[in-house]
């Protein structure tokens, strides 16, 4: 079993590398908006220029993800987001404008989104089903390990030296991947070679004994390329219908809850409080926080199920964007906030504590899980596409917003969305914990046909 989880975490340094390329922008975008020797010199809207192209690029990203997974395999797949990885840094390293930083953020996009994309379907077709969850989790923990080196080693690093840490992270993917790294036997059982998939699942499992495995593997990949593959076979196969409008449903809260305004934009969220802290050690906090809480959801996961996590954290992250909006309310009106200083800094590490048991890694824990395979990369596009969407107009929307109608009425906005997202996680999500991913399609579309009968 020990194999299993060192496989796991070398499949999970490809999302250290996305989670470096969502914290860059916190520590970095204060210092190019200001007047100061990095360059280029930003304006405000250039500035969420900046910080958004990442996600527009992720959207391409997830086009190319769907179809070299696909066709060069999940394991070749992830091993080619290194090229575009580089590339990116290389270029924020020595970019002198601001469209060089937009084309820089793209192309670091790019990679972003196949990341995103292919992870969550290789970790959860290697993954054996009692301990699927929490191998999903590495992988998410990973990704904010990524983001809270950047609010680490971002303030104290120029620009320039900055990028240069960051590329030594697609090397070491590159080394330990082709090394370590077996192929999806999902996958290999798809391209009709048996015998490398059993010798996939030895290395994966540490024993011998994987033919009952191997054997379930072969059938359910007979039967899903069987069927007819495309969004005919989404929206009209019930289970895949429910599976794609539960990912959808919690991609939209996940995004609209707030949490791409606090990733990308704590620092300045924190300078604007009147808190005696600076904000770039408030953000320090803040990703220490989320890392910690992710290790507790980590192993809660598989014990407390999906629904109840989703649950408390919608529940949760209402209550501090309500709290976070309040504060901003009273400085709207000039109230005396002296006595509230801890308010703000204490709703965002509420909020990333009761994010990071849910909606931070279980859209992906699901995304993984619900899908057969033949569908499961046109829905994966399809998912990962709604998300970049969602949290593009997050991140481009939120300064002009803020400046327009006020920074509490977009804080009262998430709340109502976290709330409203509680109702729908209780009232439609389905729970996975301890089943295989064959159980998962059967009771999806049991339960389907008993709901329409």
């Amino acid at each position: 079993m020990s194999k299993i989880y060192f496989v796991a975490i070398v499949g999970s340094i490809g999302p250290i590398s996305a989670g470096l390329f969502f914290g860059w922008a916190s520590p970095s975008l204060p210092r190019l908006i200001a007047d100061g020797d990095e360059l280029p010199h930003l304006s405000v809207e250039e500035a969420s220029w900046v910080a958004s192209t990442l996600i527009i690029g992720s959207f391409f990203g997830a086009f190319v993800g769907m179809f070299i997974m696909n066709f060069i395999g999940r394991k070749n797949s992830m091993i080619t987001t290194t090229v575009p990885t580089t590339i990116g840094w290389l270029m924020i390293a020595f970019a002198t404008s601001p469209w060089e930083l937009y084309i820089a953020r793209f192309i670091c996009g790019v990679s972003f989104g196949i990341i995103y994309l292919i992870t969550p379907v290789y970790l959860g077709e290697i993954s054996p089903a009692k301990i699927r969850g929490i191998l999903g989790m590495i992988c998410v923990v990973s990704m904010k390990c990524g983001t809270l080196f950047a609010y680490v080693i971002g303030p104290f690093l120029s620009i320039r030296n900055f990028s240069f840490v960051c590329m030594t992270i697609p090397v070491l993917y590159v080394i330990t991947f082709i090394r370590f790294m077996p192929e999806s036997p999902y996958y290999l059982m798809r391209r009709n070679d048996r015998q490398k998939a059993v010798k996939a699942l030895v290395q994966l499992r540490g024993n011998e004994n994987v033919s009952k495995e191997a054997d379930i593997i072969e059938q359910v990949v007979k039967i899903d390329l069987a069927n007819e593959t495309g969004f005919k076979e989404i929206l009209f196969v019930p289970g895949n219908r429910r599976a794609m409008l539960t990912v959808i449903g919690v991609s939209i809260i996940q995004q609209f809850s707030g949490a791409p305004v606090f990733l990308q934009y704590s620092e300045t969220l924190f300078n604007q409080t009147h808190t005696n802290l600076e904000g770039k050690y408030l953000t320090i906090i803040l990703g220490c926080v989320q890392v910690i809480s992710m290790c507790v959801c980590m192993i809660l996961i598989d014990y407390c199920g999906r629904r109840i996590l989703l649950m408390i954290s919608s529940l949760g992250m209402g209550c501090s964007t309500a709290m976070v909006g309040a504060y901003f309310y009273l400085l709207s009106i000039h109230a005396n906030v002296d006595n509230l200083e801890w308010f703000p800094a204490t709703g965002t590490i509420l909020f990333m504590i009761l994010y990071s048991v849910g909606f931070s890694s279980l859209p992906f824990t699901l995304f993984g899980e619900l899908f057969p395979t033949n569908v499961k990369a046109l829905a994966g596009l399809i998912f990962v596409s709604i998300c970049n969407l969602n949290a593009f107009i997050a991140i481009k929307w939120y300064p002009t917003m803020s400046n327009s109608v006020g920074t509490h009425v977009v804080f009262w906005f998430f709340t109502i969305l976290n709330l409203l997202g509680f109702v729908f996680i209780f009232a439609y999500v389905p729970e996975t914990k301890g089943k295989t991913l064959e159980q998962i399609q059967e009771e999806l579309n049991v339960q389907k046909k008993q709901v329409d009968s």
